[in-house]
């Protein structure tokens, strides 16, 4: 049992929780009990201690009354004036005096005695013989006694003063005395004075019958004066108290105070209550252990009764928990067995944990099933619409409505419909710098903002069809309302939304709205060419057939040639900034171009450049140090034109650091030299290189290589490019014939300048002339 209830961690948790909280409750429960009959135990034991001194005050208060009235009886008696102040007298004459205040002092059970000091003979008459007769020096003593009363200013008239006068050393005091005299300015024992002692045992015995009945043995009753002397009920000095205790009672102001002092089992408790006359005080001091001993019998009782409760409620709390836990430990049984390491987490966690992880494993499978589901779906959906992209005209009207009515495509079946392809600008870039989730993000981005913006529109299908291809396919909700410039406006907001949010830049295409579903893949081939702009219109545009749209044009092969002539010889030369105006005079003539030709175009421009630059370096001693198999590939790479533009601006500014000036300028001067004289005597039949060799004094071969070297063209080939330019302006005057053109040029064989004319221009001259001739100057 012990073992199984180990392994149930929420079951020792709740049976836990349950044995604390009991524990808890009942420890508070007894505890503030207990405090709280501690607290009625001594306000009882206090209430009563002020009932007890106020007996002794009022006893105390009593006594003075009758003494004072006895005092002043007595000092203004007829019979007793004459004893104080006479100044002769005989003990005959006073013995009926004295015998009644020995027969006065008897009587009254307060009076120890009564004395009459007559200053003006020095005489003591007292009711105590043995006072009276000096026995032991008892006279003396007294009068040292008041001596000392008066240097202290304590010597007051009817005031209970305690008198030592015997030698006996068990008691504390003799009597208590009121003493009467007529001027208290002057010293008591120049004046004559009536002196009422009170018997001490009166008052002590009253106390100590006060003190047996109320307290035990380790308590008392104690009297303290005005000068902080205490007195026990047996007459002996209470010099067992601490002097701080002694020196906080006196000086206490209160007409009633309790507190404790010690520690432990000397713990006392203090009561003080003020008599009220010459600052008296009734002194309570009891054991603090006898005054709570009633307690610790219902202490130990509440304790037994506590434990015993305990034990009933760890049974009551097991019997509960094993209630609450039934339900987890039924579901458990149900679900072991569900994660494979559900007998090791059972050991680590508890029983809500390993539910927990079951029930998180569950819900992962279930979500990966879902997805999994998910993305088997739109799988074979982005299939199906792929095959309706490129494939629309194989499918039947019902296939087209089945597919829809399948995967719940969003778009109408009878039309009309728009196609649209978009792609991310600089897509490759973009993508190695953003993480897997930002990739998906991207991506989610586009289908969104663009289903959202187009809505007004149409109904929205969004697919991506490979990297940085993705297709709107839309069907229109009312062709007769729909309006294309306020559609633009929408697409541009996708771009310009997709630009703000995301940094991404977004080239968009359609192709014209139509209205039959065998027209989707038509339209989709449409969409895809149009987006090939993008090279020339460059990012974030917008491309439509209006935009692209060109008249059937074809390529000026004569402007084409001559730019690729002009950057051979400025390449070969290494002049800089005629090869920048000549490239940026090609990429203007390129852009104008439809996007197949202007492939073409930078393609054989590429290849021109990059064999011209192999042709330099093979001539060369110091060849130019530049990859012209990764400058093709870069080139390749590239999405628009002004890219590709930069790239041959960086490879002029390359070259024109590899090159030496000074070999340029020595390459620069013959080749200008050679054309001058090749512009001069070109119309000569037997004009040629040997020709120039012989005027420049230079070997042919040196010559030809330097001129090659210098413009990328042979010395043949050029001086046939120049016959060839002077027979293009001679051909556009009507009046000369082909024959005396091909004469004026340097040609003597007709059939040979047919066949250099037609590999230049790609047509004969007779065609050429027939051509300007109607007014086609493009050919």
């Amino acid at each position: 049992m012990w073992a199984k209830l180990r392994s149930r961690k929420y079951l020792q948790r709740i049976l836990l929780s349950l044995t604390v909280f009991i524990v808890v409750v009942l420890c508070v429960f007894a505890s503030t009990m207990y405090v709280k009959m501690k607290s009625t135990t001594l306000h009882i034991q206090t209430e009563a201690n002020r009932k007890v001194l106020a007996q002794v005050k009022y006893n105390v208060e009593y006594m003075d009354e009758i003494l004072k009235n006895l005092m002043m009886s007595l000092y203004f008696d007829n019979e007793v004036i004459p004893i104080l102040y006479g100044q002769t007298f005989s003990y005959e004459s006073i013995a009926t005096k004295l015998a009644k205040l020995d027969k006065l002092a008897d009587s009254s059970t307060y009076l120890h005695s009564i004395i009459l000091y007559n200053n003006y003979t020095h005489t003591y008459l007292s009711t105590n013989r043995k006072f009276q007769d000096n026995l032991h020096g008892e006279i003396g003593r007294f009068e040292q006694q008041i001596q000392q009363l008066e240097n202290q200013h304590s010597l007051h008239k009817m005031q209970l003063i305690p008198f030592k006068i015997s030698n006996d050393s068990m008691t504390a005091v003799d009597f208590f005395s009121y003493v009467m005299y007529r001027d208290e300015a002057m010293p008591t024992l120049k004046q004559s004075a009536l002196i009422l002692n009170v018997n001490p045992e009166w008052l002590f015995n009253n106390i100590k019958v006060i003190n047996d009945l109320a307290y035990d043995k380790r308590s008392s009753v104690l009297l303290m004066d005005g000068q902080g002397n205490s007195y026990t009920s047996e007459n002996r000095s209470a010099n067992f108290l601490p002097a701080d205790v002694a020196a906080r009672i006196q000086a206490s102001q209160a007409d009633f105070e309790s507190f404790t002092y010690g520690k432990g089992n000397n713990k006392s408790i203090v009561t003080v209550m003020s008599l009220g006359m010459y600052q008296w005080k009734a002194v309570s001091i009891q054991s603090y252990d006898y005054t709570l001993s009633e307690l610790k019998g219902i202490r130990n009782m509440l304790v037994i009764s506590t434990v015993l409760f305990l034990l009933l409620s760890a049974v009551i709390a097991y019997i509960i928990s094993r209630r609450l836990y039934r339900p987890v430990e039924r579901m458990i049984m149900q679900l072991k067995g569900t994660l494979p390491a559900g007998p090791k987490l059972m050991k680590e966690k508890d029983e809500w944990s390993y539910l927990s992880d079951v029930y998180a494993s569950m819900i992962d499978k279930t979500n990966t099933a879902e997805i999994q589901h998910a993305r088997n779906r739109q799988i074979v959906e982005g299939f199906h619409i792929r095959n309706l992209l490129t494939k629309s005209r194989s499918l039947t009207k019902d296939e087209f409505l089945h597919l829809l009515t399948e995967h719940d495509l969003a778009i109408d079946a009878e039309g009309p419909f728009m196609i649209g392809v978009c792609q991310i600008d600089d897509f490759e870039t973009r993508m190695m710098q953003a993480s897997a989730d930002d990739q998906k993000i991207y991506r989610f981005a586009l289908g969104n903002i663009g289903e959202e913006l187009l809505s007004p529109w149409c109904k929205l299908i969004w697919i991506e069809m490979g990297d940085n291809h993705f297709v709107f396919l839309a069907s229109l909700l009312d062709k007769d309302s729909f309006s294309l410039p306020a559609f633009e406006a929408s697409l541009k907001e996708i771009q310009q939304i997709i630009q703000r949010y995301y940094q991404l830049s977004t080239t968009i295409s359609y192709a014209a709205p139509f209205d039959h579903y065998l027209q989707i893949a038509e339209a989709y081939s449409e969409a895809q060419e149009l987006i090939k702009y993008r090279m020339i219109f460059g990012h974030s545009t917008l491309l439509s057939s209006e935009r692209v749209k060109v008249n059937e044009r074809h390529e000026d092969l004569y402007q084409a040639t001559q730019i690729e002539k002009q950057i051979i010889e400025h390449l070969r030369r290494g002049n800089s900034d005629e090869l920048m105006k000549n490239f940026h005079q090609f990429f203007t003539y390129a852009i104008s171009l439809t996007y197949t030709q202007f492939m073409y175009s930078i393609l054989h421009m590429t290849v021109t450049v990059t064999k011209t630059i192999s042709e330099m370096n093979e001539n060369r001693s110091r060849p130019i140090a530049i990859d012209l198999r990764q400058f093709y590939k870069k080139v390749l790479e590239q999405e628009t034109v002004g890219e590709i533009e930069g790239l041959f601006h960086a490879l002029t500014a390359q070259l024109t650091n590899e090159t030496s000036p000074g070999e340029n300028d020595k390459t620069e001067i013959l080749c200008h030299t050679m054309k001058e004289i090749i512009a001069e005597n070109c119309n000569n039949p037997d004009f040629s290189l040997q020709t120039i060799a012989q005027l420049l004094k230079m070997s042919s071969a040196y010559i030809g290589r330097v001129f090659k070297q210098g413009t990328g063209t042979a010395v043949t080939e050029y001086i046939n490019q120049v016959r060839l330019n002077n027979a293009l302006a001679l051909l556009e005057a009507k009046d000369i014939s082909i024959t005396e053109v091909m004469e004026r040029v340097g040609y003597r064989s007709q059939s040979y300048f047919f066949k250099l004319f037609k590999a230049e221009y790609g047509t004969t001259p007779k065609d050429y002339r027939l051509r300007k001739v109607i007014g086609t100057d493009k050919i």
